[in-house]
């Protein structure tokens, strides 16, 4: 998504692909995609945002979440001129497939703690995931019977048509990305308490490599009771009062700057 008013380019990688265009010159050849063309999509609209009678060029800014926030840091080290500020909400600050086991991880411990699974069912279960990790970063057989069907399938669906995606969005280690943004970057980092797929924790090392970016405020913010599409639990249809709050907070100050 773009968003010219007052000088911001929002964009999300979730919206790439989607509507008339589908996967455009990728659809006979879906196996080709790989998560470059994604930034290169965002750079794209980038440039046409430049384009527009009305963008100042000294104050674009460039948001976004999840998976669409390391696309936005990608973008930040690529595009001329740089952006005067950056919004990671709930960014995927660790490797691709290293997220996926965390998750997984904490979802077997929770399995366990209700009583699903016995302890050693989940350690068991723990290792398969780590060798199924192992497995597709390397291009093997992810073992399926040592696994839950649903897990089985997660990995498989990482291979074949969609490898080439996976490998080159699991190359990128975000915290690298970070140390090198431009020094005096302004940077939003959100992460939600009640965030189940990317947990505060996940984004320590991040946060530290927008500190050695010599990245200006806010830096991290977190948001108490916020989930991962950024809702709270009082209400679940809109988003969180504090997001708002929080990203209001960074444009007044970006335009004060």
């Amino acid at each position: 998504m773009i968003d010219s008013r007052a000088g911001t380019c929002r964009i999300s990688s979730k919206d790439a692909f989607i509507g008339r265009t589908g996967l455009g010159a990728y659809a006979e050849h879906p196996e080709t995609l790989d998560y470059p063309a994604f930034v290169r999509q965002a750079a794209a609209a980038y440039a046409l945002l430049l384009r527009q009678p009305g963008t100042d060029r000294r104050a674009l800014s460039v948001v976004g979440h999840s998976e669409g926030a390391l696309t936005a840091l990608l973008l930040a080290n690529t595009v001329r001129p740089r952006p005067a500020g950056l919004a990671l909400l709930q960014p995927q600050a660790i490797r691709l497939l290293d997220l996926v086991a965390l998750q997984l991880h904490d979802q077997i411990a929770k399995a366990t703690q209700a009583g699903q699974l016995t302890p050693a069912q989940q350690h068991a279960i723990d290792a398969a995931v780590d060798r199924a990790v192992e497995a597709v970063r390397a291009h093997q057989a992810v073992d399926s019977d040592a696994l839950p069907a649903p897990v089985a399938q997660l990995f498989q669906a990482m291979q074949g048509v969609n490898q080439r995606f996976i490998d080159s969005d699991d190359a990128v280690y975000p915290p690298a990305a970070a140390r090198r943004l431009h020094p005096c970057t302004r940077v939003l980092l959100t992460c939600g308490t009640s965030d189940l797929q990317v947990a505060c924790a996940t984004t320590d090392a991040l946060t530290a490599a927008l500190s050695q970016a010599h990245a200006i405020g806010p830096g991290r913010v977190v948001l108490q009771g916020v989930d991962h599409n950024l809702r709270d639990t009082a209400h679940p249809d809109r988003l969180a009062e504090q997001v708002l709050d929080v990203v209001q907070a960074f444009y007044h100050q970006w335009a004060r700057g």
